[in-house]
């Protein structure tokens, strides 16, 4: 019975402290020009009212986008407030960017992204391979558990070739010059830079987020 209620207890404790620490970064005090620069003109987001989109604009073989993943991971679990809606988007200013925008799009299609996200991070910035070929990528999706027809049908497919435009289309208009990149509600750009730390970006982002929200 004590140990019920000692569990039940630190269940409680643990919910507060998440709960007190969400509260202080809605609070945090952001201004233009340091924690965030202001998007002119906003860019319009895709989501149901009552949501705040955040866009996060990384790169596979970006080693600052794969440092901070298993935080953004964690926030995603844990540190997101309820209303933010989360988009993963892949830089596209070179081609080999697109090239790995194209591996992100068909794992996506391929309905294996949870799966293989991390596993892309570390073959590219662990593992050394730079998946710049379609030889490589094929190589890397079948060695995986992806039948060679499936990836190729979806490596190729008019789907993929589509949201790899909008990525670019959305690229332009974000201003996009660097990894990782934030975007709030389509109007605040944030990275790890301007917010002083890893852990500093996701305070920035509930805190925009929060303001985004209280203004409508």
């Amino acid at each position: 019975m004590n140990n019920k209620i000692s569990r039940n207890a630190r269940a409680l404790l643990a919910a507060g402290i998440l709960l007190l620490a969400a509260r202080g970064a809605s609070a945090m005090d952001v201004k233009e020009g340091e924690q965030y620069t202001l998007l002119r003109p906003a860019q319009p987001t895709d989501v149901a009212p009552g949501k705040v989109q955040v866009v996060e604009v990384f790169w596979y073989a970006c080693g600052h986008c794969y440092a901070i993943e298993p935080k953004v991971e964690a926030w995603l679990k844990k540190g997101k407030p309820a209303y933010v809606e989360f988009v993963r988007m892949p830089a596209t200013w070179n081609e080999l960017l697109k090239t790995h925008a194209r591996v992100f799009y068909t794992a996506e299609l391929l309905g294996k992204l949870p799966q293989l996200n991390e596993e892309i991070f570390r073959e590219i910035n662990v593992k050394g391979n730079r998946m710049e070929t379609p030889e490589k990528i094929e190589a890397f999706f079948v060695s995986h558990g992806v039948p060679k027809a499936d990836f190729q049908r979806a490596f190729s497919s008019f789907a993929v070739e589509s949201k790899i435009r909008q990525a670019e289309e959305m690229n332009r208009r974000y201003r996009i010059t660097g990894t990782p990149t934030w975007v709030v509600a389509g109007k605040y750009t944030t990275d790890v830079k301007m917010a002083g730390s890893e852990d500093g970006v996701l305070q920035v982002l509930n805190a925009l987020a929060a303001k985004e929200k209280q203004a409508h």
